[in-house]
């Protein structure tokens, strides 16, 4: 256990950059932009902070706000301030994806794969806490990270609320603010889950190519749909291609995306949607219970035999990358 302990101390230190200081900094710019909004909405009075309901409608945070907007506009404040700071949680793919990638390949490129191959440490050790590095210290540094940014601009927000004369501090007092990040921890799983088969293989590339492992990972299942694609289209052939384009490389090089599972769903497809109205804008619906209701579809997904084919598929892959990264030799 100790073992593992400074193995995971090791990577973060490694890549401290990519999993704390890019969302650090992307939040801090939200967070800045945030301000800068919500001051100019409470010193000019214009209207561009606020909450869009279902049904197309909108509660703009001014003085002319009657009593049941702003109760409305408080429960959108409480139960959704965590969607605050989306951003932050979309540097998470990124620095994924690449951590994955490189994380095996690295180690060889620079020859440091012998010094570590020296100590009592087995590949098996050092394969599996990069892989807890990726789907579960970084997730939950990520989240950490965007919850103390959203409760700072939720502030802002009832800071500036107070200036025109609106009290909305009581939405901290509420359940909600405790539960929120706790029901985006207990997303987690559903999203390891999910991501699995796209880590595996891209470690299993890492731990694989002797050079170029993005022209692998990425071209080599692009570079087969397009020919499947091409050869389907040409000789009328009649295959299922777009399954391919869905199944293999969407699936497969996109599981570190958040939320990419709802696309999958069998009951809700289309649910994800684009809110226009910058990063001050919060998602109202009674009708769908809002994150507590993302959290029931997303467990869902457990019960779906798609989840875990690719997480029997990307056990298969890391256990690859582990024998490979045991008898690969670069000569």
């Amino acid at each position: 256990m100790n073992t593992m302990k400074w193995l995971l101390k090791r990577e973060y230190w490694e890549h401290k950059g990519g999993f704390f200081w890019a969302p650090l900094i992307v939040g801090a710019i939200m967070l800045l932009f945030l301000t800068v909004s919500v001051v100019t909405v409470a010193v000019t009075g214009s209207h561009h902070i606020g909450c869009h309901l279902e049904g197309g409608r909108t509660i703009c945070l001014s003085q002319s706000m009657t009593p049941t907007q702003r109760d409305q506009f408080v429960h959108g404040l409480a139960s959704g301030y965590v969607g605050l700071e989306t951003p932050v949680y979309f540097v998470l793919p990124f620095t994924m994806f690449f951590f994955a990638l490189g994380c095996l390949f690295d180690d060889r490129k620079d020859r440091s794969v012998l010094f570590w191959k020296s100590l009592p440490i087995s590949d098996h050790a050092t394969v599996v806490s990069k892989l807890a590095m990726v789907l579960l210290i970084a997730p939950l540094l990520t989240i950490a990270i965007g919850t103390v940014l959203s409760l700072l601009s939720l502030l802002v927000i009832c800071l500036a609320g107070a200036v025109i004369g609106l009290n909305f501090f009581g939405a901290l007092l509420s359940p909600d603010i405790v539960l929120s990040p706790l029901t985006v921890v207990a997303m987690l799983p559903v999203y390891a889950a999910w991501a699995l088969p796209t880590i595996g293989w891209l470690m299993l590339v890492s731990a694989w190519a002797r050079t170029k492992p993005f022209l692998w990972a990425v071209g080599v299942p692009v570079l087969a749909g397009t020919l499947l694609s091409w050869g389907n289209a040409l000789f009328g052939l009649g295959w299922n291609d777009a399954w391919y384009w869905q199944h293999i490389v969407g699936r497969g090089l996109g599981g570190t995306v958040p939320g990419l599972w709802f696309a999958y769903h069998p009951h809700l497809d289309g649910i994800l949607q684009s809110v226009d109205g910058g990063p001050a804008g919060m998602v109202v619906d009674s009708t769908r219970q809002g994150i507590g209701w993302l959290l029931a579809q997303s467990w869902q997904m457990f019960a779906t035999p798609g989840l875990w084919i690719g997480v029997a598929v990307g056990a298969a892959m890391i256990y690859a990358a582990i024998r490979l990264r045991r008898w690969r030799d670069e000569g």
